[in-house]
């Protein structure tokens, strides 16, 4: 079953580990069309943006640059969750290592775990980070017998999640300082350093504990473990019993100074990578996840990526382009200046589609009230102005969608524009982009008109079908106007506009099934308003030869649409982006 996409981007393929703080999905970007692991952790506190205490602290985290850390790609918030967009590393945990092996590390083992854990940890602390929550859960082997260390800055988004300090590590690796929520600093890390090496070479934890109370009391009151439970030398055990002070003056100074006085008398890191490689290998096999059929099982939009974005701006480009030209022309300046310009506003539209097109299509507004068409262009210029500021200025999609009517209508389809912005985009955004889907058609179609009458300017709109002839400026203000004031353009653009809200609300969820209700739905809204505004206008008593560009039009662009939804879901964003983003839509 498709899942809706997190953060407008990611499709969900495998839910690879719950905790108490929320959830690690396996993901697909849709954009860079790669697998990718993303933390989710709600925030009990609505709203709270990436600004909030501790969150800014997570965002410096995943700034860090390293071999032995887990890639963090990007960190988001929508209304109620934080998210951390990472590596997916494929392989096992060092907690599911050790659980497979029944017993410690060996001294190879264990020399290829500390050293790239080691080294992580001191490259953070030398960069300002701490990490927080060091243990076995969040050191990575994959399954080449890489080691990796995950979930920097998972702490502090804790803390900004609403739950106390102490809550945002794990008891068994936290020091005194932070159990009580004292303050926290690099020996913090420290300490859970010199926890997790004993964890790992004794297979055991004597600093585990039910409750915080617990393991504070077992830290200051009890005495450290004996030195001969660690089965290895008595080097490695004197520097593990030093890191795990509980005082912080007296643990290492450093990570790196902690490193060397505990590698060099482990095994060798080769053989050790080796055989944790064949460990994660079997492990992650065993988990039966089959990545590469779920990522081949996406559909074709999920897939597009890079390329469907070099789409998206070569159609901007044409667009914008387009617009700018029919407006500029208004002002008779003549048709290689008008060229000349069109083509600045085309690469803007190339380069950034939603400035491209915004230009485009204020050019034109401004060109027909200059020309004396002032109440299309006045209304152009009020709905294209609201929808770019509140929709297309974000969205890539939003922004090209109303615009690409007139382009559709010369292949006969024009209605797919509405059925595409509800496949496309939200449902307010939708309904806004099929009113200025339908507008468009309706201004272009006139304008490329050599005469119009009323007939002429009911059908265009009606059908989306732009009339023969070539484009003159002259006919910018007369013809314009015409098609203003006939009220078929305005019923017309108001059944578009239902009809892309209609078919925008089945598929919010992105999923395939939910795209094809919606086209269905919309397409027989489309039809309804269309049937009903054409008997409004005494249609049924024209020529059969009127009637078939209303009906040719609507079934191709139904066919169309559901072509494009069978090929793969709707790239939507979650609801609560949108609330987040302030575009709550019911």
């Amino acid at each position: 079953m498709e899942l809706q996409l997190i953060l407008g981007r990611y499709r969900p393929l495998e839910l690879l580990g719950s905790g108490g703080f929320g959830e690690v999905v396996l993901a697909y970007d849709t954009r860079m069309q790669r697998r990718v692991a993303i933390k989710r952790m709600p925030l009990p506190t609505p709203g709270l943006r990436a600004e909030a205490p501790g969150l800014s602290e997570a965002r410096t985290a995943a700034m860090l640059n390293h071999s032995g850390i887990v890639t963090v790609y990007d960190f988001d918030t929508d209304a109620d969750e934080a998210f951390l967009i990472m590596e997916y590393v494929d392989g096992a945990s060092l907690a599911e290592v050790l659980d497979e092996m029944g017993g410690p590390l060996d001294e190879d083992e264990a020399a290829a775990v500390f050293g790239p854990v080691f080294d992580a940890i001191a490259f953070a602390h030398e960069n300002g980070v701490v990490h927080l929550d060091l243990k076995p859960e969040n050191v990575l082997v994959a399954r080449d017998g890489r080691v990796k260390v995950a979930d920097f800055g998972v702490s502090a988004l804790s803390t900004a999640a609403g739950h106390s300090p102490a809550e945002g590590g794990t008891l068994g690796f936290m020091p005194v300082e932070q159990l009580e929520g004292g303050r926290v600093t690099p020996k913090t890390d420290i300490w859970a350093l010199g926890a997790l090496a004993y964890e790992s070479l004794a297979d055991a934890n004597p600093w585990s504990a039910e409750t915080v109370d617990d393991a504070i009391y077992r830290l200051e009151s009890e005495q450290p473990p004996p030195s001969n439970y660690v089965r290895v030398p008595a080097e490695v055990d004197d520097a593990i019993e030093r890191a795990t002070a509980t005082a912080a003056a007296d643990r290492w100074p450093t990570a790196r100074e902690f490193a060397d006085a505990l590698l060099p008398f482990l095994g060798d890191a080769t053989a050790g990578r080796e055989s944790l490689a064949e460990v994660a290998d079997a492990l992650a096999s065993d988990e039966g996840v089959d990545i590469d059929r779920a990522v081949r099982g996406l559909g074709l939009w999920d897939r597009a990526g890079q390329i469907g974005l070099w789409a998206v701006r070569a159609v901007a480009g044409v667009e914008a382009a387009a617009l700018a030209f029919f407006g500029i022309s208004a002002f008779w300046v003549g048709p290689l200046p008008a060229a000349g310009a069109a083509a600045l506003v085309g690469l803007a539209g190339v380069l950034a589609p939603p400035l491209g097109i915004g230009l485009g299509a204020l050019a034109l507004a401004l060109g027909m009230i200059t020309a004396g068409a002032w109440l299309p262009g006045i209304v152009l210029a009020i709905v294209g102005i609201a929808y770019w500021w509140f929709f297309a200025r974000r969205s890539w999609a939003a922004s090209v969608v109303p615009f690409s009517a007139p382009m559709l209508s010369l292949a006969w389809l024009g209605p797919a524009a509405p059925l595409i912005a509800g496949f496309a985009l939200a449902p307010v955004a939708a309904a806004l982009s099929g009113f200025l889907s339908a507008w468009s058609v309706s201004i272009v179609g006139a304008l490329t008109a050599e005469g119009i009458g009323k007939t002429v300017a009911t059908i265009v709109p009606l059908a989306g079908a732009t009339p023969t002839g070539g484009y003159t400026a002259r006919l910018i203000g007369a013809s314009v106007a015409d098609v203003a004031v006939v009220p078929s353009t305005w019923l017309l653009a108001v059944v578009w506009a239902l009809a892309a809200a209609v078919a925008s609300w089945p598929a919010r969820n992105a999923t395939r099934v939910g795209g094809i209700v919606g086209i269905a739905l919309g397409g027989a809204v489309l039809a309804g308003g269309t049937l009903l505004v054409g008997l409004a206008q005494g249609l049924p008593h024209a020529p059969s030869t009127l009637w078939l560009p209303l009906v040719g039009p609507l079934a191709l662009s139904l066919i169309l649409m559901f072509a494009v939804a069978m090929l793969g879901a709707p790239v939507r964003p979650e609801p609560d982006e949108l609330r987040a983003a302030g575009l709550d839509e019911g």
